[in-house]
């Protein structure tokens, strides 16, 4: 490709000889025409090397249309950003492949299938304490009482890109609280409590409410009190315990900005406590804590996306919430029910589909083997249109309708390929039997 230069804007590529610079004895007649001359021959030098760049540049030109032909533009999106890259292209396959390596909401049920293990929990319910209101005990004091039973969670996936995030200890034994992005995809995961560090396993996790439960091979545990934080109101003093900066279980103070009962987070409505304290992602898996010292919320930064203008206010799930994901991801070791498209869907940069006048930004980058959606010939990099009949142009739009389904409810999808529009439908499956 030509690298831009004007050649308008570039110095004279000659000059006219200067005074007495070889013309002395020539007449002003002569030395006129010896000038035209000179000036003749120098654009004659000049015409050819100009005529040979520009058959360069066809050639190039023809060169990068034969190579656009056979190589597409590879845009992988993680967690650290986008890359770019240049792959070999099969005929039948889109010049522009999007690569979204931060696992979605529901291909993380078969993603942990490689670190996940049985817990044989007794059965009990998740103990909760009666609620407390008011400020009982100082900060310091809420440090102590929480600190021993919050761990710090790191995992690593096959780039060995590692995580960080928090743990909250549930029993004795060594059963985590922890959340579900930090661990889905991952390779590996460990989890350090008080000075000690444990190998740890998925028992079960949920996308839709980003709550996973861990084990560590552990005994004698030092665990949280809950309370499910029903007597909680604005302007109630809160902490979050956890938030491992600097590789430290760090405490944080706040007050309780609302109570939210009906918080729509990836397509579901779940009751959410927003907070006077402004979080990083390093904080998920957080305890929020009342004045008591009683964890009464999962901190959940993630939340924040929801709300662009939220400013500096900190989210966290109830346990009103999680208590009931909680047990049954104990007991299951997954939340029966959860309707699953089978389908890994990410969001392309609108520049992107602008540049190839794609009609919409959301796309298909794999479908899960032997699924419904496979079966009914959906394709990774078909664009999604419309589900149900609702325009859908982000991946919360899309989850907005697959999550208010059920499993074994039909999904039709207006997809676009080949820059043709028509629709497939399928049946929804269980999150969980997709990992079978």
């Amino acid at each position: 490709m030509s690298d831009d230069k004007d050649i308008r804007q570039e110095p004279n590529a000659y000059t006219a000889p200067a005074e007495n610079g070889g013309y002395q004895f020539c007449s002003r007649l002569d030395r006129a025409e010896t000038v035209y001359a000179a000036k003749a021959e120098k654009k004659s030098g000049f015409v050819g090397p100009l005529i040979a760049a520009l058959l360069i540049l066809a050639a190039a030109g023809a060169a990068f249309c034969v190579l656009i032909l056979h190589i597409s533009l590879s845009v992988t999106h993680d967690e650290n950003g986008f890359s770019v890259e240049l792959v070999r292209r099969q005929p039948s396959e889109p010049l522009l492949r999007l690569e979204n390596q931060t696992p979605s909401f529901e291909e993380v049920v078969q993603d942990s299938a490689g670190i996940a293990g049985r817990y044989e929990w007794n059965g009990e319910t998740l103990p909760m304490s009666a609620v407390s209101r008011g400020s009982a005990m100082s900060y310091g004091q809420i440090y102590a009482a929480c600190a021993p039973a919050v761990g710090i969670l790191r995992s690593a996936d096959s780039s060995g890109a590692v995580r960080t995030g928090a743990v909250i200890v549930i029993s004795e034994d060594g059963a985590l609280i922890a959340s579900t992005h930090l661990v889905s995809g991952a390779e590996s995961i460990s989890v350090e409590i008080g000075g000690s560090k444990y190998d740890a396993y998925v028992v079960g996790l949920d996308y839709a409410t980003d709550l996973t439960v861990l084990k560590i091979d552990a005994q004698g545990l030092e665990t949280a009190t809950f309370s499910s934080g029903e007597t909680a109101y604005p302007g109630d003093s809160v902490a979050v315990v956890g938030n491992p900066v600097g590789g430290v279980v760090n405490i944080t103070d706040g007050i309780l900005s609302a109570v939210n009962p009906s918080f729509h987070y990836r397509g579901f409505t779940l009751e959410a406590f927003q907070m006077g304290i402004s979080l990083g992602d390093v904080a998920s898996g957080s305890a929020l804590v009342n004045g008591a010292g009683q964890v009464i919320g999962i901190v959940n930064p993630d939340m924040a996306s929801q709300l662009p203008d939220a400013g500096g206010i900190g989210f966290a799930i109830s346990m009103h919430t999680a208590k009931d994901v909680i047990e049954e991801l104990l007991k299951n070791g997954y939340v029966a029910g959860r309707p699953s498209s089978g389908l890994t869907v990410s969001e392309l940069p609108a520049a992107y589909a602008a540049y190839y006048e794609y009609p919409c930004c959301l796309y298909i980058s794999s479908v899960r083997e032997n699924s419904p959606a496979e079966e009914a010939g959906l394709l990774r990099g078909d664009l999604i249109l419309k589900a149900n009949g609702q325009t859908v142009e982000s991946v919360s739009d899309l989850y907005s309708v697959i999550n208010g389904c059920a499993a074994g409810d039909p999904l039709t999808l207006e997809v676009f390929r080949d820059r043709k529009t028509f629709e497939v439908t399928f049946t929804l499956m269980e999150a969980a039997k997709l990992s079978d």
